[in-house]
């Protein structure tokens, strides 16, 4: 390899910079900069005249030159700089006011350089210069920014000791940038104000200024925040010397406990804090915050001792201010700001015990605290956090703040060691208040907290988590456990077991809050520590049992059967032997399976409970005649393109025995799966980029000469094929033609009759959604059992969970596409159609029914008939998916329509032209057509699409007339697919000679090819679409070129071609006009 130079650079020395990274180069700090002045010559007597000199060298451009030859002769020296100071100024102003000048830089150099030497007699004339440079901020060129701003950062070095004792003038002058509308405008805004804002000595009554301000203008409240930390920042990623003093005098401001002298907008103070401390915390290192966090916590610890019950509104509102001042700091980072954790943590845990604050002053103090408990980058020691947790729970706030917090804090490592013991007994202290909206808060967040760590399984192969809530242990608070030992004689209870069996003795009923308690109570029952199961398991076994009798009436609708899918679930934890068939009959599972196949609740309840029967060996409830009086109810279920439905359905029907076939004698003996377990891994692996190959893999195992071996005779064989078609539905078009081979694999070896009856279904269902799809009818096929509407009135802490939980468990409404799947079962039919072939008698109508119902309705040029009626508000009219060239001819006056008629969906030409290729292909590869049920409907039809504008259209119709093999056509075949192709269109219609003199048609020929001829002629002259003579714009050229092809014709054959031509209007000739009946269009002609 060779070796590269010492010189070689591993980066372009030009990059093109965005305007971000440009913006992030301009330096505007006039502080620190190193004031290189050349040695003057003893002539030169001001900054001004030698800052002419120097840009006369530098900029040579016209604008420049113009000014210079306007001041070179009033500036020579000091007495004339200022005796015509008044000209150089103006020449200045109208100077920089030129548009797009080449002479901005040295212009705003010079009005400094003029400054340093008028000083105080420049000062009159600051405004009118400020105004002047402000207002050539609005551009997108970084250095003119750079220069304007330093301009001004000069100005303010330069007259700061005028500007000082002028300072509401300046500030209200300036201010105005702070509230621009661009950022980058308002941080360079403040970071040129910075060095006068440090030369005022009275910090306070410029404070004071500033916020009053913000009065008058809220806008400037970011500006205002960013030009604070302007102030405050150092050099290095450090604070500035005067940081300190300043922070607490921000501080001070944030509310009238602290500052007396004035009245502010309290509000608008705490979210300038909040802006400054966001740019603070992306500034400043860790290890130099600490003087700002020294600044909190004296300000922190100042409001504790000055609140009172007289002042508490005015304090929490302070402290609030300050606490979300800390949040801010806490949440950066995951804390990685915090110098000294267990300070903070320490004046957090003090403002716990501070008396009198109000709700949202006490909210924000707990998210304080569980962010700081929270973060990654905090360390804190183990006892601290769990006295500050314990303090938190003794607290005496609102139950639902405690709540709230304690649900933030799930996620807390070492969450049992430190916190759950303190909340266990908070818990339990709120069973025992007499107030049941307690008690729902407190089961509300138990289901969470169980929800959050041991969630229930969502399928059978899922391990039963158990999570111990234990309650009897005295571990905090022992006023808790002496309160209830006097309450019940001195033996010991436990009132959360007590509610949760209370809730679920209680009979089916229409309750606003049954099912809701009830499914809370039995998510969290098996968790609850001492638990008793010879006295618990019969209790819910007994629940059970009226569950599924209220099942049986028919009495609820969705709800119920996903509280018996819990209370299955918590039989299944709660007993783990084959004790569970006498608990939970194999004949109740099975009869909601065959009533609620659909329902994914009903079948999650299914697979969870066989599965503990195949755990436990129970051989009896999972035979394979248990299997086929199943199988029939969930057959429907392998090929549904609802995933969750159908992975369940695998599952279930995996955990029953099948006798495998024998095999043969030629076979390689080997460890066999069943069909229902390779289906189970292919439904495993997601459709994606990454896993559609193993997706594959899995897929290829059920091609008909594999699978044979692994699926027992009778239905059990038609379970690869409805899998296969299920996999049409997935919305990913890498998987479809491997499927469509391995489904072709299927219909060339499998029973023929088998074969139809399942491939048949899934065209008429696909046919039947699809037309619903237009009418958009799309609402659920399957109607639940009632009580849906009850059901949404759940209430409380626990019904809202419930609801959410219903939603999230049983929701299956994914986006399928039938119309799409349906276009993929015709294609696939295409692969194998000598075995379709004779089944034309389900065949043909659904591709007749497909032209009336869908085609047409989307093609009117080729609909026969219109619906002229006034449509829905709704309607589409036509999708910008057309055609370019079809869209003048498609357009359609949108009318006012009733409110009350049913809006219809409208289907684009080209996605309805997709569909009818599709169908056409299969009928193109028939070699009976003749033999075909409804022939003639079919060829009439064949002869109406010929004359399709669509190219596409009329190449697959002449394929399906051509399979008639008609002798008269068949030998012209090529010829008249030529003419169908634009590459070939003009040359084939000059060598295709149809005149007397020198035909190429054989004369017996003529009666039966001119017809196709005419109606191919036909629809290449309506053609609006193409390159070259077969675009919009050449539509003449085209018809002149096929006219005069029609010159070599024979009247009766010409006659065919103005029948098609006028056939729009012929019907008119049946009217009220006397004219003859035999009257054809020629003799009109």
């Amino acid at each position: 390899m060779k070796i590269k130079p010492v010189s070689h650079k591993t980066e372009n020395t030009h990059r093109f910079l965005t305007f971000a990274e440009r913006l992030g180069n301009v330096n505007i700090d006039i502080i620190h900069r190193i004031d290189r002045t050349a040695s003057y010559d003893e002539e030169v007597e001001t900054y001004f005249f030698e800052g002419l000199l120097k840009w006369r060298e530098l900029n040579l451009t016209e604008h420049f030159g113009k000014f210079y030859k306007e001041v070179i002769d009033k500036c020579q020296s000091f007495n004339q700089l200022v005796y015509h100071q008044n000209e150089i100024v103006q020449s200045l102003k109208t100077h920089l006011q030129i548009k797009n000048s080449f002479a901005y830089q040295p212009l705003l150099d010079l009005i400094v350089q003029l400054a340093r030497d008028l000083q105080t007699d420049f000062y009159p004339h600051f405004q009118d210069f400020f105004l002047t440079i402000t207002s050539i901020l609005e551009t997108q060129d970084t250095e003119l920014l750079e220069w304007a701003f330093t301009s001004l950062s000069y100005l303010y070095k330069y007259l700061w000791r005028l500007m000082v004792k002028d300072m509401s003038n300046i500030y209200r002058l300036y201010s105005t940038l702070l509230a621009h509308k661009k950022l980058h405008i308002r941080n360079f805004a403040a970071e040129s104000f910075t060095f006068l804002m440090r030369k005022v000595s009275d910090k306070n009554a410029l404070f004071n200024l500033m916020f009053l301000d913000l009065d008058e203008h809220p806008e400037k409240v970011e500006g205002v925040g960013q030009l604070l930390f302007e102030m405050c920042k150092g050099v290095r990623n450090m604070f500035h010397s005067c940081a300190g003093k300043a922070v607490k005098l921000i501080l001070q401001k944030l509310g009238p406990v602290t500052e007396t002298e004035t009245q502010l907008s309290w509000i608008l103070v705490g979210e300038t804090l909040k802006h400054m401390v966001k740019s603070t915390a992306c500034y400043i290192h860790k290890e130099h915050f600490g003087i700002f966090f020294e600044c909190l916590q004296e300000s922190l610890l100042d409001l504790h001792a000055k609140v009172t019950p007289a002042n508490c509104g005015e304090s929490s509102e302070q402290i609030k201010r300050l606490l979300e001042t800390y949040l801010i700091l806490v949440k950066y980072g995951n804390g990685s700001k915090i110098t000294k954790p267990v300070d903070v943590c320490k004046v957090l845990s003090q403002t716990l015990q501070t008396a009198h604050l109000s709700t949202s002053c006490r909210k924000s103090l707990l998210d304080v605290i569980s962010a700081l408990i929270l973060g990654e980058n905090v360390s804190l020691p183990e006892t601290l956090i769990k006295e500050t947790v314990q303090k938190t729970f003794e607290s005496q706030y609102e139950r639902c703040l405690i709540l709230d917090f304690s649900e933030v804090m799930f996620a807390m490592k070492q969450f049992e060691q430190l916190f759950l013991p303190s909340f266990l007994l908070y818990i339990e202290n709120c069973f025992l208040i007499d107030d049941a909206t307690a008690k729902d808060e407190a089961l509300a967040t138990l289901a969470k907290l169980i929800l959050n760590k041991a969630a229930p399984p969502t399928a059978g192969s899922m391990a039963i988590e158990k999570y111990p809530l234990v309650f009897s242990q005295q571990t905090v608070g022992s006023y808790v456990r002496q309160k209830k030992s006097r309450s019940h004689g001195g033996k010991e209870q436990n009132p959360v077991l007590d509610h949760l069996l209370s809730l679920i003795q209680l009979p089916p009923n229409e309750d606003a809050t049954f099912l809701s308690h009830s499914w809370a109570a039995l998510v969290v029952l098996p968790h609850v520590r001492p638990l008793e199961k010879e006295k618990v398991i019969p209790l819910v076994a007994c629940f059970t049992e009226s569950l599924f009798v209220a099942v049986d009436r028919g009495r609820f609708g969705k709800g119920i059967l996903f509280v018996l899918c819990q209370a299955v679930n918590t039989l299944l934890s709660l007993e783990e032997s084959s004790e569970l068939l006498n608990l939970v009959p194999v004949e109740r599972v099975k009869n909601l399976v065959s009533r609620f196949p659909l329902e994914p609740a009903v079948l999650l309840l299914a697979d969870l409970y066989y599965q503990r029967l195949s755990l436990c060996g129970c051989k009896g409830p999972l035979s394979e005649e248990a299997l086929m009086e199943l199988f029939p109810k969930l057959q429907a279920n392998i090929s549904t393109g609802i995933s969750k439905i159908r992975l369940l359905t695998i599952r279930i029907l995996n955990h029953f025995e099948v006798r495998l076939p024998e095999l043969m004698e030629d076979d390689v003996p080997s460890e066999r799966q069943s069909a229902f377990a390779v289906l189970r891994q292919a439904e495993l692996v997601p459709a994606t980029v990454n896993d559609y190959r193993e997706k594959l893999l899995h897929l290829r195992k059920l091609r008909h000469d594999v699978v044979r071996a692994t699926v027992p005779d009778g239905p059990l064989q038609e379970v690869p094929l409805r899998y296969l078609l299920g996999m049409l539905y997935i919305n990913f078009s890498a998987l479809w033609d491997p499927v469509i081979e391995l489904i072709s694999s299927h219909a060339h070896e499998m029973e023929n009759k088998k074969f139809w009856k399942v491939y048949y279904e899934h065209l008429e269902n696909a046919a039947t959604h699809a037309e619903k799809e237009l009418q958009n009818d799309t609402g659920d096929e399957e109607t639940s059992s009632g009580g849906e509407s009850w059901e949404q009135t759940q209430e409380g802490d626990v019904g809202a969970l419930y609801l959410e939980q219903l939603a999230l468990r049983t929701n299956c409404q994914e986006r399928l596409d039938h119309t799409n799947f349906r276009f993929l079962l015709w294609k696939a039919l295409a692969k194998f159609p000598e075995r379709v072939e004779p089944r034309s008698r389900e065949l043909s109508p659904l591709f007749l029914r497909f032209i009336s119902n869908e085609y047409y309705p989307a093609d009117l040029q080729v609909a026969p008939t219109q619906d002229l009626r006034r449509r829905s508000k709704g309607a589409v009219v036509e999708e910008a998916e057309e055609e370019p060239a079809a869209e003048d001819e498609e357009e359609l006056e949108e009318e006012e329509v009733p409110q009350d008629e049913p809006s219809q969906k409208k289907r684009t030409r080209r996605a309805a032209t997709k569909q009818l290729i599709a169908h056409l292909q299969v009928f193109s590869k028939f070699s009976n057509p003749r033999a075909l049920y409804l022939e003639s409907k079919l060829y009439e039809l064949y002869l109406q699409l010929l004359l399709h504008q669509d190219q596409a259209v009329q190449k697959i119709t002449l394929d399906c007339i051509m399979t008639y093999k008609h002798p008269h056509i068949l030998p012209y075949r090529e010829n008249l697919q030529r003419l169908l192709e634009d590459r070939s269109f003009k040359e084939e219609i000059v060598h295709f000679s149809i005149s007397e003199d020198n035909t190429v048609v054989k004369t017996a020929h003529r009666a039966d090819l001119f017809p196709i001829l005419m109606r191919i002629l036909y629809g290449r002259m309506k053609n609006k679409t193409g390159s070259k003579t077969q675009g919009k714009s050449a539509s003449g050229t085209r018809m002149a070129i096929v006219l005069r092809f029609l010159a070599g014709t024979q009247p009766e054959e010409i006659e065919i071609f103005l029948d098609l031509l006028f056939e729009p209007v012929k019907h008119f000739r049946k009217g009220d006009c006397p004219l003859p009946n035999t009257l054809t269009v020629c003799c009109l002609l």
